[in-house]
């Protein structure tokens, strides 16, 4: 991952209208998206890329293209993420945190 990537993945992303969470009910396909930090400025794109499951309340997954500062390119972030609680989560870092069923 290059140094630039690192940074961008370090900040926090947020969907621009605000949303607690996005599951299969309620999917969105692509959505536009801000950083915590800067609410008002759209900082890029969701798009969805699957599901964390097959129940009507498990959540859409995302791949995140970020417009990279002062260019008119974007990266796209290497992991996959969902909403939850109204950020964006690394998909691995949120399924660690969920209970084992079982």
């Amino acid at each position: 991952m290059s140094e630039q990537t690192q940074n961008i993945a370090q900040q926090i992303f947020v969907p621009l209208i605000p949303t607690r969470r996005i599951t299969i009910k309620y999917t969105l396909g692509k959505l536009l998206i801000t950083s915590l930090n800067k609410p008002e400025e759209v900082c890029g794109v969701a798009r969805r890329v699957g599901y964390t499951g097959k129940q009507s309340d498990d959540l859409a997954t995302y791949r995140l293209k970020i417009r990279v500062a002062g260019m008119k390119t974007f990266t796209t972030l290497p992991s996959v993420f969902v909403v939850d609680d109204g950020i964006f989560i690394d998909y691995e870092e949120w399924q660690g945190k969920q209970p084992k069923n079982g």
